[in-house]
């Protein structure tokens, strides 16, 4: 089947750990669940509150008439009005229904805030090492992925990101809890990068950071992770 060239490569060079976890299922189906250690994707497979599946049944059994026509594109306000409450809570800064959009999955959220932003050439920042895919949400809306490594502890690497920094760039994406590494990006380090990207919008235009944060809850121990909206 004859298709795109770019997509052919991205296919040979995608993720290892994705093919290990579908080598895995294979050899759990075959070998026996219990047989096979996999230590490939975090797959967590905690089921979700009983509230959620009482709700879902209900609102699938709910016969009124356009309970399932279209929502507004921004999602529904109720849910949002949520969001709002518990972003602002984390970020302790007011946030209002107005300043959410519902997407389908983190993922979404990064295509949909790439789309919005980049100019064919555009560069974003990404810090090495990085989740996979953010290369290929990048391309996916003409940008260019610009890879900064991180320090040797992984937390910011602050000079390195002033050295990559020019008047092409528009965002960078940072993780925090980061995957793969885990690390928390430190709440001073996180300060100067606001300064930093406050400094080099003034010269080049505004820079967005993109805060990818699905691991937020999994900060154990002493450790927090630093607000973003505090500090940018």
């Amino acid at each position: 089947m004859a298709i795109a060239r770019k997509m052919e490569e991205f296919a040979k060079n995608s993720s290892w750990i994705r093919k290990m976890f579908e080598e895995g299922a294979k050899m759990k189906a075959q070998y026996g669940a219990e047989n096979v250690f996999d230590f490939s994707l975090g797959n967590p497979d905690l089921p979700p509150p009983p509230q959620f599946s009482t709700v879902l049944r209900q609102l699938a059994a709910d016969e009124t008439p356009g309970t399932h026509k279209y929502m507004p594109n921004g999602g529904y306000p109720a849910v949002r009005e949520k969001m709002a409450d518990k972003i602002g809570g984390e970020q302790e800064v007011k946030l209002d229904f107005n300043d959410i959009i519902m997407t389908c999955g983190a993922a979404g959220a990064i295509n949909v805030t790439l789309k919005a932003i980049l100019d064919p050439g555009d560069e974003v920042i990404i810090l090495s090492p990085f989740f996979v895919e953010y290369k290929f949400y990048i391309d996916n809306h003409g940008g260019v992925s610009r890879v900064v490594k991180t320090a040797n502890d992984f937390d910011l690497d602050c000079e390195a990101i002033i050295a990559a920094i020019n008047e092409h760039t528009k965002a960078i994406i940072i993780n925090s809890p980061n995957n793969p590494t885990g690390q928390i990006y430190s709440g001073a380090k996180i300060h100067k990068l606001g300064h930093i990207l406050e400094a080099a919008s003034a010269k080049f235009g505004t820079i967005y950071l993109i805060s990818d944060e699905p691991y937020r809850q999994f900060a154990f121990y002493d450790f927090t992770v630093p607000n973003i909206f505090q500090n940018y």
